[in-house]
């Protein structure tokens, strides 16, 4: 038993392609290049699948990221930063060592949640899901989404 992560690229609506690993990983490094779709994003579907003798049985998780990239298909490194200091709003910003004034909610933390996920996500149409099924079924051999 095992757990395997499938990473799935949006280069247009309703249009997924396999990526490796690796080609993330040096995405994320800054080696590589990965493609953008017209709004200057790479968007991407990430499977999460649970793997039985080495063969993808189910699904567990699925999740739909975004990055900006530059015009040569690079990561945006400053939005990047950005991305990455909200992170630790929205994770820590509920935190505090004083609570707020009377009359006052502390929903900072929230509201940095809500803007990390408009930064980070992207909400598939029917077509993008559709296309997911396929290639996900596709790549295990059998339907498991």
């Amino acid at each position: 038993m095992g757990v395997s992560v499938w990473t799935f690229i949006r280069p247009r609506e309703g249009e997924l392609h396999l990526v490796s690993q690796r080609a993330v990983d040096e995405f994320f490094s800054n080696a590589a290049r990965l493609p953008a779709d017209d709004e200057g994003f790479v968007r991407y579907a990430q499977v999460v699948v649970n793997l039985e003798i080495r063969r993808a049985v189910e699904v567990l998780r699925i999740g739909f990221y975004q990055h900006r990239v530059l015009k040569n298909g690079k990561l945006d490194r400053k939005h990047f930063k950005a991305v990455m200091a909200t992170v630790g709003e929205a994770a820590f910003g509920g935190l505090r060592i004083e609570g707020p004034q009377p009359g006052v909610i502390a929903a900072e933390h929230r509201f940095a949640k809500r803007r990390l996920d408009r930064l980070t996500t992207w909400k598939p149409t029917q077509d993008d899901l559709a296309k997911l099924r396929d290639v996900v079924n596709h790549k295990a051999g059998r339907e498991i989404m």
